[in-house]
């Protein structure tokens, strides 16, 4: 999963580094590894003041079958990232 932003509704949403999306860029939040598999289709959750990222991901140790998953999220600079990355 990458991440972009803009001040504007139509863009244009740049990365952590400026670059466009639209050219390649944005900042990598979430992808998948040898035991994860397809992850994303996320939303934050708060709960008692932290945050949470919540997706799903498949568990390819348990036959590829689908999992919901919960990473609490920090912030640097503004941007999000997964605190077990």
């Amino acid at each position: 999963m990458r991440l972009g932003r803009s001040k504007a509704l139509t863009g244009p949403y740049l990365d952590r580094n400026g670059t466009p999306m639209k050219q390649g860029g944005g900042t990598l939040l979430l992808e998948g590894n040898a035991d994860w598999h397809g992850v994303g289709y996320n939303t934050v959750c708060t709960s008692d003041g932290v945050d949470y990222l919540v997706f799903h991901g498949y568990n390819v140790k348990d036959k590829g079958r689908s999992k919901l998953r919960v990473e609490r999220l920090e912030w640097k600079d503004g941007w999000p990232v997964l605190r077990s990355h």
